[in-house]
């Protein structure tokens, strides 16, 4: 067993555990445990030593421990993005006409508590991941306008390297295919897993790869992390980031100019500020648009326009990602006025 896996083994996954290491209030265990039955718990011990227990507004707390309004709330969609409705063949996902997502796994290195496919996730809702990853491969070779394969899940990085590496040399003999994005958050919370193996798997075949990190605040960019991603990077990687605006977390426009400062030190591109998804269980990290606009006309004041993330939102009514300024100029779908 490698080092990454020791450590996932090792993870924090009840209300039980959280108590017993001071991160919740003993007294509330069953009101956490309520919330991790429905939507989960998995916090490897590198992110939880991140947390400042004596902060109940710390960052990272608030991204990685169940909170009790997650099951209180009745606000939001299951499947914010329609994946569902998407849905051509097993494990696809296939929204723009020059690129399809492939959900290889639900496993992640852990789980985060804004994410938009929580429902999804869960054991009884893994409706994205069933049938035959072979169907799905199939389907791409009978899309030959595809350019660019997008690895997500889950996490595709939660797939062991001879797993990937078959995914990916399966693709690489579709010639149309020239490009894959992997989508993560492992360099992030998990670091472990960016191994020498991995670094080779994703170095192995013709295909350019693009790698999507997923940090939200500038305390995510630990020394362990950087190493990871200086792995990637000599695998031939290309390294963006994908952030999402949280309430509480990274709401503060100079949080986030430190947080691109830390990704241009690891030679990562700070690419997309997301609006969160208005997925079922995460109001409490929501947002107005007017409130993130306001941030982001201060963020683009404190740094050069290279630094400066596109701040966007998925309108499943368009068949691209939409700034939004763009959004807010035009009529909104009554949904996100609430």
């Amino acid at each position: 067993m490698e080092q990454w896996q020791n450590e996932l083994s090792g993870a924090l996954r009840t209300a039980e555990e959280l108590a017993a290491g001071g991160w919740i209030d003993p007294e509330q265990t069953a009101a956490y445990r309520r919330v991790v039955s429905r939507y989960g718990l998995l916090l490897p011990r590198y992110y939880a030593d991140l947390i400042d227990k004596d902060d109940p507004n710390c960052p990272i707390r608030l991204q990685a421990l169940p909170r009790l309004q997650e099951v209180e709330e009745g606000w939001g969609d299951e499947d914010p993005l329609k994946d569902e409705q998407h849905k051509p063949a097993p494990h696809v996902t296939h929204r723009y006409p020059e690129r399809l997502l492939l959900h290889l796994t639900p496993n992640c290195s852990m789980y985060c508590r804004y994410c938009f496919r929580k429902t999804l996730l869960n054991k009884d809702k893994q409706t994205l991941f069933g049938g035959s990853v072979n169907a799905a491969l199939e389907y791409v070779r009978t899309q030959p306008q595809v350019r660019e394969v997008i690895l997500s899940g889950g996490d595709p990085l939660m797939l062991s390297d001879e797993q990937l590496f078959a995914v990916l040399e399966r693709l690489a003999e579709i010639d149309s295919v020239v490009r894959v994005r992997i989508h993560t958050r492992v360099p992030v919370t998990l670091p472990s897993r960016v191994t020498a193996g991995l670094a080779t798997s994703l170095s192995a075949t013709r295909l350019s790869t693009v790698v999507v990190t997923h940090y939200n605040h500038p305390r995510e960019v630990t020394e362990r992390s950087a190493a990871a991603c200086g792995r990637l990077l000599s695998a031939g990687a290309w390294l963006f980031n994908q952030s999402v605006l949280l309430k509480g977390v990274n709401d503060d426009p100079h949080t986030l100019a430190a947080l691109s400062d830390a990704l241009m030190s690891m030679r990562n591109v700070p690419y997309y500020l997301h609006h969160p998804d208005p997925a079922r269980g995460t109001r409490h990290f929501w947002l107005s648009f007017q409130q993130g606009a306001a941030i982001y006309e201060v963020l683009r004041t404190l740094l050069p326009g290279y630094l400066v993330p596109r701040y966007v939102v998925d309108d499943v009514e368009r068949p691209y990602k939409s700034d939004v300024g763009e959004f807010l100029a035009e009529a909104s779908p009554s949904f996100w006025k609430h």
